[in-house]
């Protein structure tokens, strides 16, 4: 058992990553796209629904980026398609896509003020001045900068900065807005409230919405369905609850959270086995060897007197750190080290044995 090393997963079939429901607001068909001797984006197929925010995680390198790019209209596909209620627009320029993007660098006019930068697509699209001016405050009014129209860029913060850009790319009322990391550059408690700002705009306008991130806690908090990619490919498509709790590989568990894994073997449907022990957990499709991914929060420290029902794992604590919230302990058992989180003010003595009581419910079997 490790928590550390992530193996490359398996590479998840288009139909397994069609949502069910209504017509896909915007499908991703089979899209590839080589840069140089790089295989960037291969055979990704994605269905995005309408209203929703839907995130592209993973790792620099990943694909992701590229993927929205290919969306946007910016790099031009070497096979696949995309559509936009059901109509193909792989063929058509950036400016005739109704889509609209924000980047990391935010990317505004520094002779231009506040006001004249969130109108420039306006202006670009020659909407009447008085029509124009009209939404433009009205989408300062939306990320709370009106008082800011007549300032330039280098009088506002990075977060101001950040939400200009955003009122520009919805000035323009697209069908879809694609950010590509749009709060990287910015200090942690400010990202909070960026993204934060992003779901109240979603929430208020009810857009589609298609996010880049490498961080995963950001995508766990803003998404309504997430992406997880490895190497230019898909590896899960699911709700934040799904992809967390249920993941279909070691990689997607280890990428999206902090996770314990116990190797073992699946001797029969619901039946778990590591060496002396089976257990009963649901193992859906998994056969033969398999590894058990537990969670921290899904175990509870207990005296080592106590014999709880379900699994229980015998150890000694070895490691506590203090991380405000909660207390994360590192306890040596026969399985290998469990990283396990306590409540921050139960006082433990490093050194204790413990007994480890794990919900059932929140064991996940993963094929090797």
């Amino acid at each position: 058992m490790n928590t550390t090393t992530a193996q490359e997963p398996a590479v998840a079939s288009p139909s397994a990553l069609t949502q069910a429901g209504g017509a896909p607001h915007v499908r991703l068909i089979e899209l590839s796209k080589t840069l140089g001797p790089l295989k960037a984006v291969d055979r990704v197929s994605l269905d995005i629904p309408r209203g929703q925010i839907t995130t592209l995680l993973g790792p620099s390198g990943c694909g992701k980026s590229t993927t929205l790019r290919l969306l946007a209209g910016l790099y031009q596909l070497d096979s696949g398609d995309i559509t936009l209620d059901g109509q193909g627009i792989a063929h058509l320029p950036p400016n005739k896509r109704q889509m609209t993007m924000v980047f990391q660098e935010y990317a505004l006019f520094p002779h231009l003020t506040v006001a004249d930068n969130v109108g420039y697509g306006l202006r670009m699209r020659r909407t009447p001045a008085s029509q124009a001016r009209a939404r433009i405050g009205e989408m300062l009014e939306l990320v709370g900068l009106s008082a800011a129209a007549g300032k330039h860029p280098h009088q506002l913060s990075g977060g101001q900065q950040q939400r200009v850009a955003l009122a520009r790319a919805l000035a323009v009322d697209p069908e879809v807005l694609l950010l590509d990391e749009p709060l990287s550059n910015l200090d942690a408690k400010l990202r909070i409230r960026l993204r934060e700002e992003i779901v109240r705009l979603q929430q208020v306008l009810g857009k589609t919405m298609v996010f880049v991130t490498h961080d995963q806690e950001e995508a766990m908090s803003i998404s309504h369905q997430i992406a997880v990619m490895s190497g230019g490919r898909i590896s899960q498509v699911g709700p934040p609850e799904e992809i967390y709790a249920r993941p279909v590989s070691r990689y997607v568990a280890e990428f999206v959270g902090l996770a314990n894994f116990i190797e073992g073997e699946v001797v029969a449907p619901g039946c778990f086995r590591f060496g002396d022990l089976a257990i009963p957990v649901q193992t859906g499709t998994v056969t033969g060897k398999a590894t058990l991914m537990i969670r921290p929060e899904a175990c509870t420290i207990m005296a080592p007197a106590v014999h709880p029902d379900g699994l229980a794992l015998r150890g000694r604590l070895i490691q506590r750190t203090f991380l405000g919230n909660m207390a994360r302990y590192t306890v040596d058992t026969p399985q290998g080290p469990m990283v396990v989180d306590d409540d921050a003010f139960t006082r433990r003595t490093l050194g204790d044995d413990v007994t480890l009581a794990v919900a059932p419910d929140r064991l996940h079997v993963l094929p090797v």
